[in-house]
């Protein structure tokens, strides 16, 4: 009675020592102390004395495979005892086992195993201690509460090998709570199965915020479902604050989330010269069964200068197109201006604007020069190859560049006067283009060769060989034209409009003010550009001189004269139109496209009275022509006649709505706006031809 009484008071103390269950866990791997019931069940030496009920405590070191999610292995010791009538059985097991873990619902999961081991016993009142195997199995139900806490409850049977016979099997039952120790700081965290971080390109740092310059893979090594899993990726250097660069509302146990990283940079990103190595974060918070966790990552990242560039899409050279940086603004505005004092309306003022652009960058002493360390051929032909590009402002500074540097300073200074420019490049080569402000058939009316433009999105543009410019501008222009078409023929040449890549590739302006600048004088910039462009009105009329030439000399009649004016006319030379036109009349005094068009050479020259009589008399020949209508409102707008403008206009309204579009301004009373109108309307293009009876 003595030994059985002894054996249940040892059985109470095992269980109420273990009674508080605790495991220190590294995630997959826990050491675990539960309390258990023992039944002994009868057969075997010790069953013969009949079933019988003990309890002990079992130490568990469980691990969980991240490579196998459900398979775990375990390590098991035991110790407990059974009384039976007259005797007392203690046993002290160890042992290891395999099993899995299956997940039953987010918080509830279940472990079914085996194992197997070695056992010591002893019997009270007999001597010596006895070994042998035991083998068994278990099944155990494990509830998550928090991630610090987890319920357990669990029965296992095992098997105990004796000589000859079996000694003792039987039945346990635990239950315990499990409570997992440690911080934050000591947790694992979740496993970043892979980070890749490109290096970054300063000149592109609002590209980062919409397009990945890294990637990670990130794997849920917690044992319950993730809620709210944000990444976020930070440099405190150039970042206001963290970018969320991904979410994902659920991520169960063992999964994997793909994040592309993004970043809203800073522009002090642009202050870097050189290439530099700079600390970042990644960020990682989610919610694990109600708890909010977060804790950073610290990764070292590579900065490129901000003059590098790859050449694995030649859009990005849109980024260098500074067109609000204050140098460009100084050089461009500065030459565009007097450009707009000149008159000669006639000719595209795009076409103006850049060729006084391009003679001035020749007289400022701009030269194209070869950089053997990073030149356009070899880096386009390696897209991974970092090339170093010179923002506008720094070639103004040395004056000289190699094909993408003189490109790109020529984009940036017409973009700052509003006109818009492009990319052109061929094998090993990239030039620039500018548009005319026109489209394919107003260039086919306006000029002679349509094999020196580019038509692309329905607009007029020029190729410019920007190396070329020691040969001056229209050589400039004549040489891109034939890389366009040669290229282009083949296949091999792509076009690039600046405003398309700069939806992708934004401007970025290096911080600073505007650098001093030694112009040209105004009166060499002036007469370098009036000789370009009285050669290119020449190359132009050339043609048209020699086609009319011959016709007259078959026959020479007022139709004739009257489309020979209108060629020189388009051109600018209103002397040698007017010349024409007046040659017209006295052929046929009442040949009304002439007196129109002699009425346009007389409203250039700001002889308003003299303009209108010739209007009126076209009038009077053909009464309700729009384009007389609109004539006479112009006219007589410029001389202050509102009252009467204002009938014409509706009237003009009624019978070519279209046509009176193009003259809105004649709806407004006077105003700075309305005269501003005005003056932009003063080029003339309704030059009238008789093409009916034209010979």
């Amino acid at each position: 009675m003595k030994n059985k009484t002894a054996g249940i008071a040892l059985a109470l103390f095992l269980f109420f020592l273990s009674s508080a269950a605790f495991a220190q866990i590294n995630e997959n791997t826990s050491i675990q102390i539960f309390p258990q019931f023992n039944l002994g069940l009868p057969g075997g030496r010790m069953g013969d004395l009949g079933a019988t009920i003990g309890g002990g405590a079992d130490l568990k070191i469980q691990h969980l495979f991240d490579s196998l999610p459900f398979l775990y292995l375990e390590g098991d010791v035991t110790a407990g005892v059974l009384p039976y009538p007259g005797n007392n059985l203690v046993m002290l097991t160890a042992g290891m086992g395999v099993g899995v873990n299956l997940k039953l619902l987010n918080r509830m999961s279940l472990d079914v195993g085996a194992q197997g081991g070695w056992y010591l016993g002893l019997v009270s009142g007999e001597e010596g201690v006895f070994s042998n195997p035991w083998f068994g199995g278990n099944v155990n139900v494990l509830f998550d509460m928090t991630p610090n806490l987890t319920l357990t409850a669990g029965a296992g049977y095992k098997y105990f090998i004796y000589p000859d016979q079996m000694l003792h099997h039987g039945l346990s039952f635990q239950i315990g709570t499990v409570f997992r120790l440690g911080s934050k700081d000591n947790r694992s965290e979740l496993e970043m199965e892979s980070i890749e971080i490109d290096p970054l390109f300063p000149i592109l740092y609002e590209y980062y915020s919409d397009n990945a310059f890294g990637k990670l893979i990130i794997k849920n090594t917690e044992r319950n479902t993730i809620e709210d899993l944000k990444v976020s990726f930070y440099v405190d250097q150039y970042m206001e604050q963290p970018e969320v660069c991904a979410t994902v509302p659920l991520l169960k146990r063992g999964e994997t989330a793909e994040v592309d990283l993004k970043a809203i940079f800073t522009t002090g990103l642009l202050d870097l010269t050189d290439t530099s190595k700079v600390s970042t974060e990644i960020q990682v918070s989610y919610n694990l069964l109600g708890r909010k966790i977060s804790y950073s990552t610290p990764q070292t990242i590579r900065v490129l200068g901000r003059n590098s560039l790859t050449w694995d899409d030649d859009r990005k050279a849109a980024s260098f197109v500074s067109a609000k940086d204050p140098t460009v603004q100084l050089f461009a505005r500065n030459t565009a201006g007097v450009i707009r004092e000149l008159d000669q309306s006639a000719i595209n003022l795009n076409l103006r604007i850049a060729l006084g652009i391009f003679e001035t960058l020749e007289l400022y002493g701009m030269n194209y020069v070869i950089d053997p360390a990073s030149s356009y051929i070899e880096m386009s032909e390696n897209s991974d190859a970092v090339d170093f590009v010179q923002f506008p402002s720094q070639t103004l500074t040395f004056r000289a560049g190699d094909c993408d540097d003189l490109s790109v300073l020529a984009t940036s200074l017409l973009e700052s006067v509003g006109i818009e420019t492009a990319f052109i490049t061929v094998p090993g080569h990239i030039y620039m283009a500018f548009s005319l402000g026109i489209t394919k058939e107003e260039a086919r009316r306006t000029f002679t060769n349509l094999d020196e433009f580019v038509f692309h999105d329905d607009k007029t543009w020029i190729p410019v060989e920007i190396t070329l410019l020691s040969e001056g501008f229209l050589e400039a222009w004549k040489y891109g034209a034939r890389e366009w078409r040669e290229y282009d023929g083949l296949g091999r040449a792509q076009f690039y409009p600046v405003h398309d890549a700069w939806t992708k590739y934004k401007a970025a302006t290096v911080p600073g003010g505007a650098l001093p600048l030694l112009f040209p004088s105004q009166e060499n910039m002036i007469s370098n550009y009036n000789e370009s462009l009285d050669i290119f009105i020449e190359r132009e009329l050339e043609p048209h001189v020699a086609e009319f030439s011959e016709k007259l000399q078959r026959r020479d009649t007022a139709r004739l004269r009257n489309s020979f004016g209108v060629v020189y006319a388009k051109y600018g030379k209103y002397d040698k139109a007017e010349e024409q036109f007046n040659r017209a009349l006295r052929m046929e005094p009442d040949f009304a496209p002439a007196m129109i068009n002699m009425g346009n050479i007389l409203f250039l020259q700001k002889e308003m009275d003299a303009a209108l009589n010739m209007y009126n008399k076209a009038d009077a020949l053909k009464p309700d022509t729009p384009t007389i209508i609109a004539a006479i409102a112009k006219t007589r707008y410029e001389m202050e006649q509102y009252d009467q403008v204002k009938n014409l206009y509706q009237d003009l309204q009624n019978k070519a709505p279209d046509l009176a579009a193009q003259y809105a301004y004649l709806n407004n009373e006077i105003s700075v706006i309305g005269r501003a109108s005005a003056a932009r309307a003063n080029v003339v293009t309704d030059w009238e031809v008789d093409e009916e009876n034209e010979e």
